[in-house]
């Protein structure tokens, strides 16, 4: 009850003070997930990024943690999580944010296995801000840095990721394994959008779904209809209806 009791107050604390309008701009000018949104779920899209900058660690390494980028990666997160009001990342312990790519062992320099995100079962995400930029840029290209780390950290079991989404009962585990394995034949026969990095194993084809579910709506609606419902159901949002509309109206 104590932890309840905190987590509304950091909450309340958070929304004290009201959204700042340079913020809906940053937000404006780069999300093309929160431009896509009804007005009432702008609304609570600005809540979560408030509660996420205020609430969680993001540190520059080498780099400063500006405003401007806190807001990418809080916009990154609050895409996911905006269907589930309350869900405050707390499996999320640090956002580490690097000047440029980065190699295994974390240094920058210039080697086959460059790396633009990283996510530790722990909640340490580290990204890349050049292509944190890059991935907010084009919305439509299948591919977002910060999207994809933060999928991984709906995949933790305990210590490790395994590829299924939290918070699916034994029944939905089951239609999701099956639903994968499927989608991974497709993507290894070349029959699907989906980059082919997710057919590398589970855990990258979670991930890369969820990008083009945020990224691509439409494209995975037409093309994996199957895949694109299970995920509306889960992230309880449906993109490519709200991109039906908003074209509607153009």
């Amino acid at each position: 009850m104590e932890y309840f009791t905190q987590r509304s107050t950091r909450r309340a604390a958070a929304l004290s003070t009201a959204f700042p309008e340079s913020w809906r701009h940053v937000l404006e000018s780069n999300s093309g997930h929160y431009r896509r949104l009804p007005r009432d779920l702008r609304a609570q899209f600005e809540k979560d990024v408030q509660i996420f900058v205020t609430q969680r660690r993001i540190t520059g390494i080498g780099i400063e943690a500006s405003d401007e980028l806190k807001l990418l990666v809080a916009a990154s997160a609050v895409t996911l999580s905006l269907g589930s009001p309350g869900y405050d990342w707390d499996n999320l312990a640090e956002v580490l944010l690097y000047p440029e790519n980065f190699g295994r062992d974390y240094a920058f320099r210039v080697e086959e296995d460059q790396r633009a995100g990283e996510a530790h079962p722990w909640g340490t995400v580290i990204l890349s801000v050049p292509t944190l930029r890059r991935s907010f840029e084009d919305p439509n290209d299948g591919y977002h840095v910060g999207i994809h780390e933060f999928a991984h950290l709906l995949d933790v079991d305990s210590t490790r990721f395994d590829g299924i989404p939290s918070w699916l009962n034994d029944r939905q585990i089951g239609e999701w394994e099956r639903l994968r394995d499927r989608e991974m034949q497709r993507l290894a026969r070349g029959d699907s959008i989906l980059d082919e990095y997710g057919a590398h194993d589970p855990v990258e084809f979670m991930a890369v779904a969820i990008e083009n579910f945020f990224e691509r709506p439409r494209a995975l609606r037409s093309g994996h209809a199957k895949l694109y419902q299970m995920l509306a159901n889960y992230f309880r949002q449906d993109p490519a209806a709200w991109d039906d509309e908003r074209l509607s109206e153009e």
